[in-house]
């Protein structure tokens, strides 16, 4: 599971995507924002939530314009980044806008205006943000152009 693009704000989202080749249960898993040195939750995704290989999971935030078939809806997306973890707690993935974010991996990503932050359409990880991620056109619960 990847955290696969990023928008802030209150109409901003997180993308989730099921990277693995088997259906996965994401229910009890945490988004937890960046704000400051310390994460807090911004959602957890119900119990029994179920994601086949390839499958998106989107929190949207409230002023979002759009539909989005498999998802949540929070007050805002915000902070500099966000940290996926598993029911367990176990950090999954993450993405940070700033060396000093706690969300960041080896090298924060670069913040994009009016667009979003994704990894390219095979939704490579390196554990490197500013490799990993780039400015792209928002395409929540669709494959990244």
């Amino acid at each position: 599971m990847k955290v696969n693009e990023i928008a802030l704000g209150a109409s901003g989202f997180v993308e989730l995507r099921n990277t693995g080749s088997t259906t996965t249960d994401v229910g009890g898993w945490t988004i937890q924002a960046c704000a400051g040195r310390t994460p807090r939750i911004l959602a957890t995704i119900p119990p029994n939530s179920v994601l086949p290989p390839g499958e998106y999971f989107v929190i949207v935030g409230s002023a979002f314009s759009g539909t989005v078939p498999n998802g949540l809806v929070v007050d805002s997306v915000d902070g500099t980044g966000v940290i996926a973890r598993n029911r367990y707690g176990a950090h999954a993935d993450s993405v940070g806008l700033s060396s000093s974010s706690p969300c960041s991996e080896d090298g924060a990503a670069q913040p994009c205006a009016d667009s979003a932050l994704g990894r390219d359409g095979e939704s490579r990880d390196t554990d490197h943000n500013s490799i990993d991620f780039s400015c792209r056109i928002p395409s929540p619960g669709e494959n990244n152009l």
